[in-house]
C-alpha cells in the first residue's frame, strides 16, 4: 500500500504539479504567518484569513478528482484507498509546505516565541502545516467519491443562515468576523449574480451591445462559479487592508502584506483564471452564433470586471468593517499599498483573461463535446 501511494504520488507530481505545488506554497506562507505572530494574544490573528484563502485556492479542482476517480473506481478501488492516496498527497504538501515556511520563518529570524522552545515551535509548526494541508485535500475528495457534487446554486449552508450566526458571535469573538463576514458577502454576490440580469445585462450593453443579454444569462448560469472567484479576490483584499492598518505596522505587518499581496495575485490569476476556462463552452457557443473575436473578448472582460472590479470594491468595504468592529489598536501604513494591490489584482485578471482568450480562439465547432 505505501508503494502505491508512493507511485500514486509520484503520478500526480509528473501528471498535474500544481495539484501538489499550490497547496505546498499556501501552507507555506500560513506557516510562515504563524512563526511571525505566534499562536495566542491576538484576537483575530491575521493566519486564519490566509488559511481560509488557502483552503479556497488550493483545494483539488473537480473535473481532476472526478476523471481521477472514474480511473480508480474502474480498477476497483476501494474509498479507503482513494482516501489513502489523498492522505499520502496531502502529507506531501504539508510536509514540504511546512518545512519551506520554517526555513523562511528561520532566515527572517521569526522563531521567537518566548513561551516556547524553539525545536517544539518547530514541531507544532510542521503539525499545522500538516493539519492545513489535510483540510485543503481530503475534503474535496470524500465529496466527489461520496456524495453527489454540487453544481452551481447558493452554498450549501446558505439555507441555513450559518453566516448570520458566525458574524453575530463575531461579537464574542473577533476571528468569527472573518467567517461570517466572508460567507454573507458570499451570499450576496452569488445573489446578486443569479437575480441581477437585467442590472448585469446595462452594465455591460456599453462593451458586448448586442450580447449583454446573452452575456447576462450566462453570468446568472455561472453564479457560483464566479462568486467564489469574487470571494476569493475580496478575501484577499480585505485581508492586505487589516495588515495595512495593523498595530505592527513596521515589523509583522509587512509579512502580511506579502503574503497578502501573493494570495490576491492567486485569487486573480490562477484561480480566476480556472474558473473562467470553465466557461469556454460559452465563449464556443457565441462565437458559433456570429459573435466577432472582439465580442468575445468583451464577453471574457465582463467576467473579468466582475471579478476584479467586484473583488476590490467588497473586499475594502469588508476589510473597513473588520477593522471597525475589532477591538485592536490600529496604525495606518503607508498609502501606496493600496494602489499596489489594485495593480496586482488587474494585472493578474488582465493575464488570466488574455490567457482563456488565447485558449478560446483555438477552440473549433467539434470541440463542443468535449465540454
Amino acid at each position: 500500500m505505501i508503494a502505491a501511494m508512493a507511485l500514486w504520488v509520484g503520478g500526480v507530481v509528473r501528471m498535474r504539479p500544481a495539484r501538489l505545488g499550490v497547496p505546498a506554497a499556501g501552507v507555506a506562507i500560513v506557516v510562515t504567518l504563524l512563526a511571525v505572530h505566534g499562536w495566542a494574544g491576538d484576537p483575530a490573528p491575521p493566519w486564519v484569513p490566509a488559511a481560509v484563502l488557502v483552503v479556497l485556492l488550493a483545494a483539488p479542482s473537480g473535473g481532476s478528482l472526478r476523471s481521477d476517480q472514474d480511473l480508480l473506481r474502474a480498477r476497483g478501488a476501494t474509498g479507503g484507498q482513494v482516501i489513502g492516496l489523498a492522505s499520502a498527497e496531502a502529507m506531501v504538501a504539508g510536509v514540504a509546505g511546512g518545512v519551506l515556511g520554517v526555513l523562511l520563518s528561520l532566515a527572517g529570524g521569526f522563531l521567537a516565541d518566548p513561551g516556547l522552545p524553539v525545536a517544539r515551535e518547530i514541531v507544532l509548526l510542521l503539525l499545522a502545516g500538516l493539519l492545513l494541508a489535510a483540510v485543503t485535500v481530503l475534503p474535496p475528495v470524500a465529496r466527489e467519491w461520496y456524495f453527489e457534487s454540487h453544481q452551481g446554486g447558493p452554498p450549501w449552508w446558505s439555507p441555513y443562515g450559518v453566516d448570520f450566526v458566525l458574524l453575530g458571535l463575531a461579537y464574542f469573538w473577533p476571528v468569527l468576523g472573518w467567517a461570517g463576514g466572508t460567507m454573507v458577502l458570499w451570499r450576496l454576490v452569488e445573489l446578486g449574480l443569479r437575480k441581477g440580469k437585467r442590472v448585469i445585462g446595462g452594465a455591460l450593453r456599453p462593451l458586448v451591445s448586442g450580447l449583454a443579454g446573452v452575456l447576462a444569462l450566462s453570468i446568472s448560469w455561472r453564479s457560483a462559479l464566479l462568486a467564489r472567484s469574487v470571494v476569493l479576490v475580496a478575501l484577499a483584499v480585505a485581508f492586505s487592508i487589516s495588515a495595512a492598518f495593523s498595530r505592527d505596522g513596521c515589523s509583522g505587518a509587512r509579512v502580511d502584506l506579502a503574503a497578502s499581496l501573493i494570495l490576491a495575485a492567486a485569487a486573480a490569476g490562477p484561480s480566476f483564471g480556472l474558473a473562467l476556462n470553465e466557461r469556454r463552452r460559452d465563449l464556443l457557443i457565441v462565437s458559433t452564433l456570429g459573435g466577432k473575436r472582439r465580442q468575445v473578448a468583451a464577453f471574457i472582460a465582463g467576467d473579468a470586471l466582475i471579478v476584479g472590479g467586484g473583488g476590490l470594491v467588497a473586499g475594502h468595504l469588508l476589510g473597513v468593517l473588520f477593522i471597525l468592529f475589532t477591538p485592536m489598536d490600529w496604525e495606518a501604513f503607508p498609502h501606496g499599498h493600496f494602489a499596489m494591490l489594485g495593480a496586482v489584482v488587474i494585472v493578474s485578471c488582465v493575464a488570466a483573461s488574455a490567457r482563456i482568450a488565447q485558449l478560446a480562439s483555438r477552440d473549433e465547432v467539434s470541440d463542443l463535446r468535449d465540454y
